[in-house]
């Protein structure tokens, strides 16, 4: 049976913003990022269905260039799930050595880069641990042509209807490699360059509220 998605969202994020919260970052010297642009995001579209969520990530760029097993790879997408009138969860993103803007709190987080496509609840979650995996997590579909990842969320995997209403979606890139990529003043072959080691590793991000 084909499922009725209803459009939420349509929300664009600026050009050539992937710059890190200072616009100070750059980008790892290594040839294989020699676009410069594979972390900038460039628009997002949220669909719903019963419980179920849809949401499109469009980007300026989507390589494959490592053959990754998830048909994307040199970014990672981390979204979190923030439901509003809620004070429990977390302000905290884990291992990105930041927190959530606008005060707000996470009660699921999913992180899909091409190598992992995993989704969490704030349980036993802080700045370094990751959190409580939910099964079944979502479903990844590429469309390289149109620079697309389509991330689809299953019915009641982020709660009842109640819980979608409202929703906010933050949404940031980076990159993964056995965990977030190092950062420091100088960037290095993966290594992002701009920052203090400890900054937040975060090279663009939006924040979605769904209606």
């Amino acid at each position: 049976l084909q499922r009725a998605w209803t459009l939420l969202a349509d929300q664009t994020d600026p050009a050539d913003d992937d710059r890190g919260p200072d616009g100070r970052y750059t980008y790892p010297t290594d040839p294989s990022w020699a676009s410069q642009q594979l972390l900038d995001l460039r628009r997002a579209r949220v669909w719903r269905s019963g419980t179920a969520l849809k949401i499109e990530l469009t980007m300026a760029e989507l390589a494959h260039i490592w053959n990754a097993p998830n048909g994307f790879d040199h970014v990672v997408f981390t979204l979190f799930f923030s439901q509003p009138g809620r004070s429990d969860g977390l302000a905290a993103m884990p291992q990105q050595q930041a927190s959530l803007p606008d005060g707000l709190r996470w009660q699921h987080r999913l992180r899909a880069g091409g190598w992992a496509n995993a989704l969490y609840r704030a349980d036993g979650a802080s700045a370094d641990a990751e959190g409580t995996a939910v099964t079944p997590g979502a479903t990844l579909d590429v469309d390289r042509a149109r620079r697309s990842i389509t991330v689809t969320l299953p019915a009641g995997s982020l709660g009842p209807a109640e819980a979608l209403a409202g929703l906010r979606l933050h949404i940031t890139t980076w990159d993964y490699d056995g965990g977030y990529r190092a950062l420091g003043p100088q960037p290095g072959g993966h290594t992002v360059g701009g920052a203090d080691p400890a900054g937040a590793k975060v090279m663009d991000a939006m924040t979605v509220v769904l209606p």
